[in-house]
């Protein structure tokens, strides 16, 4: 750790808290955060001076928040302003093929370090570059273009704190009836029951935000990171620990593009190819039957 972050004020606070937080019994989550914030405000008349409106984590491991950006002028302020209220000891945002003001923003903005392409790589080869640059022991994925209030990213970072290898987003809450549901939904869930993770239903590595053990993204190895289902066959196959420990409702507030507008429209091909490639994976890992048993044919 820097030297400026082990100074850094909301570090400290957030160590006090976490030695506190350790001696009662776990809080729900608008408990955790009115005490947190009396904590802070505790704190604040104590020392003096303005510490806005902190959130504290239930850990004192480093974390980075790892940020794609392609174009997003008018959400990334927000984002920044989400991510600036957490105790981060790295904030890592990679800006790629942007042709608007998102670099200078981010630039004029924060202390994040910024990984600059001039090309469009995607949010998962940006994650994968992110992960690999982090130095953090927990990793927080998100993507620049729509902000998350920062109380809803915490139990992501404390599911890893608890023991999990990889937290993610359950959007189940948010996908309907079967009946209703898009290609994309249905290619996501049967990649989990095919590799018997039928309680993971459509939650995917696809989907922001979610959290990751850094020793995690290490063993999956960085490149299968770019292919978000991919990458969760082989987690899953290795026995690595994955819960979904709170829903954030991606789907009705994501930006709508001329690219993931539609049916069959760019984005959803692109994430389909991808389960399809994590299928591949799961024939060569599982056999023909995958997980499923023969319960009808004798042989």
């Amino acid at each position: 750790m820097s030297q400026a972050a082990e100074s850094d004020p909301h570090t400290k606070v957030n160590e006090q808290w976490h030695r506190w937080y350790q001696t009662v019994n776990r809080l729900a989550w608008p408990v955790y955060h009115a005490a947190a914030a009396r904590f802070v405000e505790g704190f604040r008349k104590d020392a003096g001076g303005y510490f806005g409106n902190w959130i504290l984590l239930p850990t004192t491991k480093k974390v980075a928040a790892i940020v794609t950006v392609m174009n997003e002028k008018d959400t990334i302020l927000s984002v920044l302003e989400q991510l600036h209220r957490l105790p981060l000891h790295e904030l890592i945002v990679v800006v790629n093929g942007s042709t608007d003001e998102s670099f200078e923003i981010i630039r004029n903005q924060s202390r994040a370090t910024i990984v600059h392409y001039r090309e469009a790589l995607g949010h998962d080869v940006g994650r994968a570059i992110g992960a690999k640059l982090a130095e953090s022991e927990i990793l927080l994925f998100l993507d620049g273009d729509f902000p998350i209030q920062a109380e809803h990213l915490v139990p992501f970072v404390d599911a890893i704190e608890q023991g999990m290898d990889i937290a993610l987003n359950n959007i189940s809450p948010y996908i309907g009836l079967f009946s209703g549901r898009d290609d994309v939904t249905t290619v996501k869930e049967f990649i989990n029951r095919a590799m018997a993770r039928e309680d993971l239903q459509a939650n995917s590595l696809t989907a922001v935000p979610h959290a990751m053990r850094k020793q995690a993204a290490q063993r999956i190895g960085y490149a299968n990171l770019a292919i978000p289902p991919k990458a969760q066959v082989i987690a899953l196959d290795r026995g690595m620990r994955i819960s979904s420990p709170a829903s954030v409702d991606v789907i009705t507030t994501n930006r709508h593009r001329s690219r993931n507008v539609g049916r069959n429209n760019a984005v959803s091909e692109l994430i389909i190819g991808d389960h399809i490639e994590a299928l591949k994976t799961v024939l060569d890992l599982k056999g023909s039957r995958l997980s499923f048993q023969d319960r009808i044919r004798h042989r």
